[in-house]
């Protein structure tokens, strides 16, 4: 029962960061802002989607929140960024050398390569790589929303360090996103 408030604080919570201001209302799009690094929803930890990338042998669980502690367990949901062919920007965090390290091979997605992110709705959104950079950890840019649906995964680089972040950029490919296929 407990835990259940505590979800029902952090979606109305979540909601509530997310409301456009009277100057935010003047954009193109609504678009949700991600929410700080230590707020509350960053270390819920609940299932929200599964993500598939063939070409690298990926087939996990996506949890909400980036606290570490959400990270150690995999694939990680970065909360008030987009979810599954929504738009703005689906952010995900991933190890590469520690605990489950589902991002171990992040670095050999080239452009083209197809990732598939399913909901807990059943709504199914491929996206298509467009990019992969290498960024300081600093860089928080990455997680900034876009009109457009896009998604970012990264983990830390070069293998076995936390000098830098590889961060890899896909668009989303086909629209509309398809529910329960």
């Amino acid at each position: 029962m407990r835990r259940m408030a505590l979800l029902l604080v952090a979606v109305i919570s979540t909601v509530l960061a997310t409301a456009p201001s009277p100057a935010s209302a003047e954009r193109t799009a609504l678009l949700p802002e991600r929410a700080r690094v230590d707020s509350f929803t960053q270390s819920l930890g609940v299932h929200v989607a599964r993500l598939e990338i063939s070409a690298i042998g990926v087939d996990e669980v996506v949890r909400q929140g980036v606290d570490l502690s959400v990270i150690d367990r995999g694939v990680a949901h970065w909360s008030g960024t987009a979810g599954p062919g929504a738009s703005g920007n689906m952010v995900l965090a991933g190890h590469r050398t520690v605990k489950t390290a589902p991002f171990y091979d992040l670095d050999q997605l080239v452009p083209g390569d197809m990732v598939t992110i399913t909901g807990m709705d059943g709504r199914v959104a491929d996206y298509e790589v467009t990019e992969t950079i290498i960024v300081k950890p600093e860089d928080m840019w990455i997680t900034d929303q876009t009109t457009e649906p896009t998604l970012t995964m990264f983990a830390c680089h070069p293998k076995g360090s936390a000098t830098h972040r590889i961060v890899v950029r896909a668009d989303l490919a086909a629209q509309p996103v398809s529910q329960f296929p």
